[in-house]
């Protein structure tokens, strides 16, 4: 598995495309006909779309899923079984990971965590589903959490990361359900309520919001509206009055996404559809049809919110250390970023928030740790000194 993490990094190094160019279109997988699947692009700007790589895959599960990691630009696709991580610059598949499940075991509902470079998801298993994270660095899966008792999975529903606080929250067949990631404590089992004669769906986080966005759809006069699900309460609102009738009804597993910089939400209707509304005003802004047979499924956009580390701070003014090597093996060497006259405090936390190194210094412009006795995985690198907090991310191979 740690191939796999070198391939990722060795990509992002090489890679041309910037994140603004991929910020400009959707990506998703194109079903043209049955069996066929192909990773594929709209590029907002110029109505194109246009078919990048074809994915070794013959049909479709409820419990596939796709995430992107917005920094390094890839777009990862998950069968419940194997996770394919294409870089959406090229089009290119950049690895394909075994996650090594029994036969009759699906890692479902999969979301990126761009905060610590882990996955996370339900582990469907006979009479049982768990939250677990996977460690791409270690190839390890993690439990974290079981499932209440009575949550009924559904096939167009979805999962979101929250990360700030950092929360994994997913919507079931009739409720919300949310977990902290760092304790596994359950803190969303919430039931939805529906407006009248509609329904709830393609839910989606919205940066710097408590509820959660979607539609709700009267499928028997045909009128969709952009509305929000509050977690806390299970209240369903529209956004705005204005509906719309195209796009009313979706393919399974076709996808939604929330354009973070534009707050624009998106999703796919039925016969390759891409239809956008204001997540402000709840207007139709576009209900564009690509003009194909098929549908386009698993939507994404290159856009996420901040990390819990730079909560209300603009990402731009955030204090980071310089970490090197990285990734690391044994010896982790931090450059401070001011020579400290008094004391300064080091400490490093791993994924669940736990303390494994700290460390005190005085008057020094480095400190050198060993880290051989870590595992593998993603940890957190925070510097105490006169001015201020500064704050790192490294990974331990």
């Amino acid at each position: 598995m740690k191939k796999v993490v070198l391939i990722l990094l060795l990509t992002f190094v090489q890679q041309t495309i910037s994140k603004a160019q991929l910020q400009n279109s959707i990506f998703g997988i194109d079903n043209p006909s049955a069996g066929n699947y192909n990773f594929a692009e709209y590029d907002l700007s110029t109505n194109s779309f246009t078919t990048l790589l074809t994915l070794p895959i013959s049909f479709l599960s409820t419990n596939y899923s796709a995430t992107v990691d917005v920094d390094n630009g890839i777009y990862y696709f998950c069968d419940g079984q194997f996770l394919y991580s294409i870089d959406a610059g090229t089009g290119t598949l950049i690895a394909t990971t075994n996650l090594n499940l029994p036969p009759l075991n699906h890692f479902g509902y999969v979301q990126y965590n761009p905060c610590d470079g882990n996955f996370y998801g339900l582990m469907i298993q006979t009479g049982t589903i768990s939250l677990q994270a996977y460690d791409p660095s270690s190839g390890a899966l993690n439990f974290i959490a079981p499932m209440p008792s009575g949550v009924n999975l559904c096939g167009s529903c979805s999962a979101v990361i929250r990360p700030t606080p950092n929360q994994y929250i997913f919507q079931a067949a009739y409720a919300i359900i949310g977990f902290d990631i760092a304790s596994g404590n359950l803190i969303y089992n919430t039931p939805i309520i529906d407006l009248s004669n509609e329904s709830f769906g393609h839910m989606e986080l919205k940066c710097g919001s408590d509820l959660l966005y979607g539609t709700s759809a009267n499928p028997t006069v045909g009128i969709k509206y952009l509305s929000t699900v509050d977690p806390s309460s299970g209240i369903v609102a529209h956004v705005g009055q204005n509906g719309w009738t195209p796009g009313v009804f979706k393919p399974f597993n076709g996808g939604s996404c929330i354009n973070q910089i534009t707050e624009e939400y998106f999703y796919s209707g039925v016969g390759h559809q891409l239809i956008n509304a204001n997540t402000n005003t709840g207007n139709l802004i576009n209900a564009q049809s690509i003009g194909l047979s098929g549908e386009i499924l698993f939507i994404r956009h290159f856009s996420d919110c901040d990390c819990e580390l730079s909560s209300g701070t603009d990402e731009h003014s955030v204090s980071l250390l310089q970490l090197a090597p990285n990734p690391a093996q044994n010896i982790l060497t931090i450059n401070h970023p001011e020579y400290s006259s008094g004391q300064t405090e080091i400490s490093i936390t791993d994924i669940r928030g736990r303390a494994v190194i700290c460390n005190f210094q005085y008057q020094t412009t480095k400190t050198t740790l060993d880290i051989s006795h870590l595992q593998p995985g993603v940890y957190f690198v925070k510097h105490t000194g006169e001015k201020g907090n500064y704050f790192g991310k490294f990974i331990k191979l």
